[in-house]
């Protein structure tokens, strides 16, 4: 047995490379121009102030929220912006800047796309839970801190550092900005823009034991984590076990069917996204192809598994999306039609643009597509039998994207009840990106062109939840699932 978890392990991590290999270049971005080129203020201007007339003009030509009510006053703001941008000192304040006003939109999708070894960070990363902050990740050396509760940092409150880094993050809700923050509160040009570090650029952070770990900004390259000693929890150890597939189950005992549904993707999404890319290179082509068909099809993994539950009469069906952020939405209208003989969907309302257009042209997309209006909410006749029995969704944090419309779509089509902890999406949102380049500086993002309306339109942008079941960060390290147990336990 622990032979064949390596072995599925190392199988993983074949794919895992090549897909990272082609990640970078998985989907062409556009490089943005547009008439702004032709007025004076951009000539006279540097090559930020161009950048950010044309970063302006983007948003306003492509983004579905500025094709009848505008989310902030655009002309103050470009007047704003423009003068700032004529005293910024690197690319990094100049992405920060334009991250700022991309913010006001409250789209996760829309913003700059920060290189993974850009800047200088604070070695240190946190988990949230009702009682406080935690450190959960630390450079090497530091491990006695480790699993802290943090009272302070340079003095104040962590509720007061929480406050002030919102202006940075384009997110959809409160969950949203939890998520940011946990993931990105360690950069550094956040506590400088701020002015919250000390004058040797460091922070001191105090713990609730009376302790304290004083920090410094390091290059983001340079970091050698150390994370704290946990027990994994069932979901992840599920994950593990399966090699990391994108989608899992197991039948537990007392008629329940777990499906761990991590990813919105599966064999054919991936051969899809980087077949093209490798189809002039037999060796590569060959080799991803191969280390592909261990991924499952959907549709067939699907059908082999609510086989299996029939078999084993199971009455009760878990799909647990809690690490799930998206990918595509195909696969959620296929679970969603083994559940129900029909499903109504969400309604995309497209925004036509330049951009959009030149993008759909390089990625070989049908352009009339971006002219395609769809008044009513379409309806997908299921062409199985649905599954009869009880259906429980587990959402957490990082649900987003796709898996956020899924749960939409459960809650809209009446499929099941909800539980878990607030999420990150929103059940009307932006999607759909379009990745964009700007030419002076070649700083590099993604704007959505589309707008999905959820099924019911009469109810709100929020997803109530039969039972929240938080994890304490002493159910985190110990490896306790309360969302897990809920589902045992009812």
């Amino acid at each position: 047995m622990r032979h064949s978890s390596f072995k599925l392990m190392r199988q993983s991590l074949c794919i895992l490379i090549i897909l990272f290999a082609l990640q970078a270049v998985a989907q062409p971005a556009i490089t943005y121009h547009s008439k702004v080129e032709e007025c004076e203020k951009y000539k006279n201007g540097n090559e930020y102030q161009k950048d950010f007339l044309l970063f302006m003009d983007m948003l306003q030509t492509t983004h579905p929220a500025f094709e009848k009510n505008p989310p902030f006053d655009v002309e103050k703001e470009q007047e704003q912006g423009y003068a700032h941008c004529g005293q910024c000192k690197d690319l990094l304040e100049f992405a920060f800047y334009i991250q700022q006003v991309a913010s006001k939109i409250h789209d996760e999708h829309t913003g700059v796309n920060f290189s993974a070894n850009q800047g200088l960070l604070y070695p240190f990363r946190l988990y949230i839970d009702e009682k406080g902050y935690y450190l959960d990740m630390v450079q090497k050396g530091n491990e006695a801190s480790l699993g802290k509760q943090i009272s302070k940092i340079n003095g104040r409150e962590m509720s007061f550092f929480y406050d002030q880094f919102k202006k940075f993050f384009n997110t959809n809700n409160d969950a949203g900005y939890k998520k940011m923050f946990k993931k990105n509160a360690c950069l550094f040009y956040l506590w400088q823009e701020t002015g919250l570090c000390e004058r040797d650029s460091s922070i001191n952070i105090s713990f609730t034991d009376g302790n304290s770990l004083k920090l410094s900004p390091v290059p983001t390259q340079f970091v050698n984590w150390s994370t704290i000693q946990r027990t994994p929890s069932f979901a992840e150890k599920m994950l593990l076990q399966s090699g990391k597939l994108p989608f899992s189950y197991q039948i537990l005992d007392g008629g329940i069917c777990y499906l761990l549904f991590a990813e919105c993707a599966d064999r054919n999404i991936y051969m899809q996204q980087y077949l093209p890319q490798v189809a002039n290179n037999a060796t590569l082509r060959a080799r991803l192809e191969q280390q592909l068909k261990r991924i499952p099809i959907f549709t067939e993994f699907l059908d082999s598994m609510f086989r299996n539950m029939k078999e084993k009469n199971v009455k009760t069906l878990v799909v647990d999306v809690r690490m799930n952020s998206g990918g595509n939405s195909t696969l959620c209208n296929e679970l969603l039609c083994w559940l129900k003989s029909s499903i109504t969907c969400t309604r995309p309302e497209v925004r036509p643009s330049q951009l959009a257009e030149d993008y759909y042209k390089a990625t070989g997309m049908d352009v009339s597509l971006l002219h395609s209006s769809i008044s009513n909410h379409p309806v997908i006749p299921s062409s199985v039998t649905p599954f009869d029995g009880k259906v429980i969704w587990i959402q957490g944090e990082q649900t987003f994207s796709s898996a956020g419309l899924l749960i939409t779509m459960a809650v809209d089509n009446n499929i099941g009840t909800v539980i878990g902890e607030p999420a990150s999406y929103s059940p009307t949102h932006y999607g759909d990106i379009v990745p964009w380049i700007l030419p002076n500086t070649q700083t590099a993002g993604s704007i959505s062109h589309k707008l999905f309306v959820r099924p019911d339109e009469t109810k709100g942008n929020e997803i109530p939840l039969t039972k929240i079941l938080p994890t304490s960060f002493e159910d985190y390290v110990n490896g306790v699932d309360p969302c897990y147990n809920w589902v045992i336990n009812h």
